[in-house]
């Protein structure tokens, strides 16, 4: 393992802990909120059905849901093709030339 890929190894890690850190209360509250009778539950709030509670509960979820993927997506990028290309260009598969074509190629699609 390379200290490269070790450092970004410990890198994720890190990421994935202060995410469950941040949304951990965030989706416990979008649970458990509702069954608390809490924000805009009741048929109180200008006569509306509690469905619009559930629906404001579903929105939040799905803007967390959204973000772990946006997370995801940035910290898993290109690695594992980018790696593959140098795996080949070590072995002689492809030219120097089309290393730096595909490489860049793979930057630009990040």
């Amino acid at each position: 393992m390379t200290a490269a890929h070790q450092n970004n190894s410990w890198f994720r890690l890190i990421v994935v802990i202060l995410a469950v850190i941040l949304f951990a209360p965030m989706l416990m509250m979008v649970f458990a909120f509702p069954m608390m009778g809490g924000w805009m539950m009741g048929p109180g709030y200008g006569g509306q059905a509690p469905v619009w509670g559930w629906v404001m509960m579903l929105v939040s979820l799905l803007v967390v849901l959204a973000l772990g993927y946006v997370l995801y997506r940035a910290l898993a990028g290109g690695d594992a093709a980018l790696e593959e290309l140098r795996l080949a260009y070590a072995r002689g598969d492809i030219s120097e030339e089309e290393f730096d074509t595909r490489r860049e190629r793979l930057r630009r699609e990040q």
